[in-house]
């Protein structure tokens, strides 16, 4: 069984804990844009083999975009191929599955 914290860490993301003792895994990127790495309900991820959601802010904490991962494999995979916090692999992550896009919705922060 993987010990999903450490390999998180292998994969350049932080760990860290929100008010609730949820532990989000975090990793920034340059133009002071982040994602964050939950399972499907918003929690830490336990399982390898459980969807995982990633989701995209700016510096102010506005949500950017999101994608799905079916497996922690499936993230392992992108973020092997392409180094951690690049434009490079930011764009691929956006890019990996039919999840809400920036361009797909509005809203007052966001016309």
């Amino acid at each position: 069984m993987l010990d999903l914290a450490k390999e998180f860490s292998l994969l350049g993301f932080l760990e860290e804990t929100e008010e609730d003792g949820t532990v989000t895994y975090v990793m920034d990127f340059p133009d002071d844009v982040y994602i964050t790495v939950t399972d499907d309900n918003g929690r830490t991820p336990a399982r390898a083999k459980q969807n995982l959601v990633l989701a995209c802010y700016d510096g102010e904490g506005r949500y950017l975009w999101g994608s799905e991962f079916k497996t922690f494999m499936e993230l392992q995979k992108y973020c092997q191929d392409n180094p951690a916090g690049s434009p490079v692999l930011l764009q691929a992550l956006k890019n990996a599955s039919k999840t809400l896009k920036d361009k797909e919705w509005s809203s007052p922060s966001h016309p």
